[in-house]
């Protein structure tokens, strides 16, 4: 997934929000970025760029865009759609390729991959496979902070170290990656509160259980601690957990002066410093409302605390954080989401695949969203900041190898007419829902068998053919499946007239 630098996923604007929420302290960057994959003004190739001394390193390099750059080490796909790992200190020739499924390099210098058939591994920087992990492996997610959550066949979730040994075993139903503390949230899927109520817990590094606590009285807004806390509702208002499951203050009561400085918005940088606009325009501030950046771009992104893009129309440059330009080079767009999260094994069983994907909709509702479901209902999902979303009609949740995408039948925020300001379509009603799963990293017969796996069951659920690979339910709601480049897209359509077939393209 490539977007323009100042899209947001809705995890990480929520991310985004939650670490301005309850965080003061600069290590909070999950990693700091040095080099960043950007496609220069006027180009339609990517390049990697040093932040920190604004050279181009690899100059109009790959035709497809490198992965987030971390601790030297990146990715990216090849022509045959595979996936080769690359090093900054010789950034065009692979390390190691040819891997149907990749996550990012750690801190740790280690990375989760598997080849077409074959197991998941954990890999050095050299490539080298520092351990095979058990067939029963179905997939692992990128490392932090030295683990790594993993899925076995039983879809329970535990925890592995670099060196591939098992440090928590499978036993939960869910479990979140370590990213900046030492903390993190795991849940029991046996473990409820009653009808609507679920148990959460809290887990140490080494899987130690340090709290547990019901969903009625907190709801997490983050699955993971940042600086030792965990940001929660209690009510309508944000209060945030120890690693005892105490309430403590806000960390972070340093913005008074700042709310004083008659800004239109700010947000809070993970270093301590804050983004600040007026009328249209952004610039920076520290804690005690002293300017760091004048206020005349239109936007700011932070990137490690030393240095920021700057967006000035459609071209976007390097700049200190006193507000002057590193280097020359001017680009249009940028890379830094994660698209691979989760390395997934090199085969699948389908009739499991097919069977997990079956439970994410019925006659009425596909992943929680119905025909009445709004952006209101889905609130929590966005951030603070509509200017994020403006343009954009669709909220995408990764969830585990699933891609879930909500499809607005509006934009999600508009830019106000009589201003530069945006605000959110909380009456946008979700249209449609989009469930992906990527199996490329499987044989080639993978996504036609789930495909027909998926179709064959559609009567369990209540949907009948109706016309060229549409199906219908008596509530009107329709789906159609197709894949592509192995990827299995599954649309759910709220209203059966605005349904639309899918091609179904074998890879070669």
């Amino acid at each position: 997934m490539i977007m323009k630098i100042f899209s947001r996923t809705a995890l990480a604007a929520v991310a985004a929000l939650l670490m301005i929420a309850c965080s003061n302290d600069s290590t909070t960057y999950q990693y700091k970025t040095q080099y960043l994959p950007v496609q220069l003004e006027g180009s339609e190739k990517w390049s990697i760029l040093d932040v920190n001394s604004g050279e181009v390193i690899a100059k109009d390099a790959f035709d497809r865009a490198p992965s987030p750059v971390v601790d030297g080490m990146f990715y990216v796909m090849n022509d045959e759609g595979s996936y080769d790992y690359y090093d900054v200190s010789a950034p065009t020739t692979p390390v190691a390729g040819h891997f149907g499924s990749v996550t990012s390099f750690s801190d740790d210098g280690v990375a989760v991959c598997s080849r077409v058939g074959g197991p998941l591994c954990v890999i050095d920087r050299k490539g080298a496979v520092i351990k095979e992990l058990p067939k029963e492996v179905s997939q692992v997610s990128m490392f932090a902070r030295g683990l790594a959550a993993f899925q076995n066949d039983n879809g329970l979730w535990g925890y592995i170290n670099a060196n591939g040994d098992t440090v928590v075993s499978a036993i939960y139903s869910s479990a979140n990656l370590f990213l900046y503390d030492d903390y993190s949230m795991v849940v029991d899927g046996n473990q409820t509160d009653g009808d609507s109520a679920a148990i959460f817990t809290i887990i140490d590094h080494d899987g130690k259980v340090m709290f547990t606590a019901s969903t009625t009285d907190y709801q997490p807004v983050q699955p993971y601690y940042i600086n030792g806390v965990l940001p929660v509702l209690k009510g309508d208002s944000v209060v945030c957990l120890n690693k005892d499951g105490k309430e403590v203050a806000n960390p972070i009561a340093d913005q008074e002066k700042v709310e004083k400085g008659g800004y239109n918005d700010y947000s809070r940088t993970p270093s301590g410093d804050y983004i600040v606009f007026k009328e249209g325009k952004a610039g920076m501030v520290d804690k005690n409302n002293q300017v760091l950046i004048p206020i005349k771009h239109d936007n700011l992104i932070d990137i490690n605390g030393e240095r920021l893009i700057a967006v000035d129309g459609n071209i976007y440059h390097i700049i200190d954080r006193t507000g002057q330009p590193v280097g020359k080079v001017k680009f249009q767009n940028a890379h830094m989401s994660e698209d691979n999260p989760f390395a997934t094994r090199g085969f699948i069983d389908t009739d499991l695949a097919a069977a997990s994907m079956m439970m994410m909709f019925d006659e009425a509702s596909a992943c929680g969203a119905s025909a009445s479901t709004t952006l209101m209902d889905m609130n929590n999902m966005v951030g603070t900041d509509a200017r994020a979303y403006a343009g954009n009609n669709t909220l995408i949740l990764p969830q585990g190898p699933y891609f879930i995408q909500y499809v607005f039948d509006r934009e999600i925020a508009t830019v106000n007419a009589d201003s530069t300001a945006a605000s959110f379509n909380y009456d946008a009603h979700v249209k449609c829902v989009i469930i992906s799963l990527n199996v490329n990293h499987c044989p080639a017969s993978t996504e036609e068998a789930i495909v027909n796996k998926v179709e064959s069951r559609l009567g369990t659920k209540g949907f009948v053919l109706a016309r060229d690979g549409i199906f219908c339910s008596d509530y009107l709601t329709a789906l159609t499946l197709g894949y592509d480049k192995g990827v299995i897209d599954l649309i759910y359509y709220m209203h059966f007239n605005e349904s639309v077939p899918q091609d179904k393209k074998k890879r070669k």
